[in-house]
């Protein structure tokens, strides 16, 4: 394993590792627990005071818990929709200090879920920062105690991602906050802009639209969502207008400061029109995407740099191919920044240590996505654009919600009024393959599962025809809407390549 190259001596290393694991994110949790569940003798570093990364501490669960609570406040508003259940209650009154400390209680009680894993795996827990000092040996520096070297046959690295600064635009997490400062907040600032319509931006935008505050979005594209089809594009701007979030499309921002009234300023460029304006607000948020974080970790000690982990990865054993013994997963690798990536390719390095016959050839390449507006947006698989601009035979089947037994059971939330909550299943007219489900409803987080399966796995549209459903239930509608697919014929849109 060591080899001249390396600059350490025996005498150096404080411990030797079958694997360590730099960063205990999803991917770097999962990694650390299947390879210490292996049999292999394993460490995991983590710099953070709490285990989970950016998606337990100031990501995922800090905006889904805020979601949820910013959700309920919203529908004990709505007096008339819940008396009309014959409930009585008093107006609401919200604490965001209180909400604040449920939040930290919830991320400390799920953070020694990851810690008492990782004990009862056997998995050594190092609190610091690491630092490659050789190919196998990194340099572990734990605040208060002083710095050590181990070494490890195999190095995982899943440090997670960083905010991308936005030009002309200083992030001071006063006036100026990233995403993550923005979840900490407690309190709620009376106008709140946000940079950026991407998923992130969107979802902490009905956090404070729901809380109360007066929110703008600022998207320098002519639509939001982009990876979205355009019909759920364009229905979830609709939906979001009608809650009260104002949109500035095609809107650059070319510079950001506080004025005399400690108010900001923010100078808009319209892309189209080439005129400039000054927009006002209380707080702004720049939420333009995240980077891989790999500063600190001295990657070009050994001959490396960032285009390695995105361009020099064997993705069937997710190696580097200049050092196969380093795995990078998650956020530091190519493609969309999820647990649900960074969890599949923990898997798949670990398969590939303990053996090249288990690995697990399964990269359907195609997530579940779910925005978390109220109602959610679901959707998988192929776009209706993708699959014209591909000349790709299809089938359409969409089903409303308001058509389904369970569905009227439920609390509605009034938004239907305005853009029904449906689902649309779109079928391959050649193979009868189901190639993407789009969905908009309060529950398309738990009803995309099913969806996903069948996109994964290729399922035939047919055999998801045949199977029972229980009745009454949400899920009936992706039968249903699978059935319209099969019978609607190709679209006529398509103009197929013979």
């Amino acid at each position: 394993m060591r080899n001249e190259a390396d600059e350490n001596t025996m005498t150096d290393i404080a411990a030797v590792y079958d694997v360590l694991v730099v960063g205990c994110g999803p991917g770097g949790f999962t990694a650390a627990t299947q390879a210490a569940q292996a049999g292999l003798r394993t460490a995991c570093v983590d710099q953070r005071a709490s285990l989970g990364g950016t998606y337990l501490v100031d990501g995922a669960v800090p905006s889904k818990t805020l979601l949820d609570e910013s959700y309920f406040y919203r529908l004990l508003q709505q007096q008339e929709l819940v008396e009309q259940r014959g409930v009585r209650l008093p107006y609401p009154r919200l604490d965001m200090q209180a909400a604040q400390s449920a939040l930290k209680r919830n991320i400390e009680r799920l953070s020694k879920v990851y810690k008492c894993e990782l004990s009862k795996n056997n998995v050594t827990v190092y609190k610091g920062t690491a630092e490659f000092t050789g190919p196998y040996c990194v340099e572990i520096s734990q605040r208060g105690l002083g710095s050590f070297i181990v070494e490890a046959r195999y190095i995982v690295v899943a440090t997670g991602s960083a905010v991308i600064q936005c030009p002309g635009v200083a992030i001071d997490e006063d006036k100026i906050v990233s995403s993550d400062k923005a979840l900490s907040l407690n309190y709620i600032p009376p106008r709140f802009s946000i940079i950026g319509g991407g998923t992130i931006g969107l979802e902490i935008a009905c956090i404070f639209n729901n809380f109360g505050s007066r929110v703008t979005i600022i998207e320098s594209q002519s639509e939001i969502c982009q990876n979205m089809d355009d019909e759920l594009a364009c229905a979830t701007k609709t939906l979001l207008q009608s809650q009260g979030i104002v949109f500035l499309l095609n809107t650059r921002v070319q510079s950001a400061g506080t004025n005399a009234a400690g108010q900001l300023d923010v100078t808009l460029l319209n892309k189209l029109s080439k005129n400039t304006c000054v927009h006002h607000c209380d707080m702004l948020m720049v939420s333009i995407g995240r980077r891989p974080l790999l500063e600190g970790l001295n990657i070009s000690k050994i001959g490396l740099d960032e285009r390695d982990f995105v361009d020099n990865v064997d993705e069937q054993t997710q190696s580097l191919l200049k050092f196969p013994h380093i795995k990078p997963i998650g956020d530091v690798t190519l493609g969309p920044m999820l647990a649900l990536k960074a969890e599949q390719q923990a898997t798949r390095a670990i398969q590939s240590i303990l053996s090249t016959d288990s690995i697990s050839t399964s990269n359907c390449g195609f997530s579940p996505n779910v925005l978390y507006c109220q109602p959610q947006i679901g959707w998988v698989g192929y776009t209706e654009q993708q699959l014209i601009s591909a000349h790709t035979p299809y089938q359409t089947g969409k089903v409303l919600f308001s058509q389904n037994v369970r569905y009227n059971t439920l609390l509605s939330q009034k938004e239907s009024d305005l853009i029904p909550a449906f689902i649309k299943v779109l079928v391959d007219s050649r193979n009868m393959k189901i190639l993407g489900v789009h969905m908009i409803n309060d529950d398309a987080n738990e009803l995309l599962s099913q969806a996903s399966m069948a996109v994964s796995l290729g399922l035939n549209a047919y055999d998801i025809c045949k199977v029972p459903f229980p009745h009454p239930s949400l899920s009936e509608s992706f039968k249903q809407a699978t059935q319209l697919a099969v019978a609607s014929g190709i679209s006529p849109s398509v103009n197929v390549r013979e």
